[in-house]
């Protein structure tokens, strides 16, 4: 199977801009687009990632006011909306180019970078290269981080995943997001602190709690496979 991943970025995306202008992070499951009466919709399921409350409060009551959102659902954490791209040749997202035939390897991360990041799989190499191709036409920016062919897929699902208190979430996703576990590392502990707004200490207690809750799952999935094979 061939996977692919992206770096987008289109202005009119009414997630990734409240990303950068509140200082979130949003996961995203574009779900589907359609045409009613001579106008385009697309639909995506959201989910915060960490953060404070008072800054979610902020994004949603300003995506609320969004006059292109047509219908908002909100619970807990999770949102789902239905966007008004208007009539066909006006607004843009990706789904527009998606090929049925691929598949979301993990979910669309929304960056206070201003970025979207996607990371999409198909047997088919031929139809991730359309779809990038025509993001590039439609995209403001469109970046290929990567681009290859595995042998196995590893696909997220969120429902497998431990149970991370807001503060030990906002701590992982911070150090992923600004390479903290890239080698050579990119940034150390006491600037990831300082961009989550607390001591160095606290900093530092709340990421080694979210990776000793996620380390069992790691190792299960290494050793799991191994002692399995040893069986047969």
């Amino acid at each position: 199977m061939w996977t692919a991943k992206l770096k987008l970025y289109h202005k009119d995306c009414p997630i990734v801009n409240r990303c950068v202008k509140f200082g979130v992070s949003v996961l995203s499951y574009p779900r589907s687009h359609y045409t009613k009466k001579g106008k385009k919709y697309a639909t995506t399921v959201c989910k915060f990632v960490g953060y404070d409350g008072e800054r979610k409060k902020q994004f949603l009551d300003d995506l609320k006011n969004d006059s292109n959102i047509s219908r908002l659902d909100i619970s807990g954490d999770v949102f789902v909306y239905e966007y008004n791209l208007g009539k066909p040749g006006e607004g843009e997202h990706a789904m527009l180019y998606f090929d049925p035939e691929m598949v979301f390897v993990k979910p669309t991360v929304n960056s206070p970078d201003g970025h979207e990041y996607w990371e999409v799989a198909c047997w088919n190499k031929d139809k991730i290269t359309k779809f990038i191709n025509e993001l590039s036409k439609h995209m403001d920016k469109s970046e290929v981080l990567g681009i290859g062919q595995v042998g196995n897929v590893e696909v997220y699902f969120p429902s497998v995943m431990p149970k991370l208190s807001p503060a030990q979430e906002k701590a992982i996703m911070l150090a992923y997001q600004w390479g903290y576990y890239n080698y050579p590392r990119q940034i150390d502990l006491r600037e990831l602190a300082k961009r989550a707004g607390i001591s160095l200490t606290t900093f530092q207690e709340n990421l080694r709690k979210a990776e000793n809750k996620m380390m069992p799952m790691l190792i299960e999935r290494i050793v799991k496979p191994e002692s399995e094979g040893k069986r047969k």
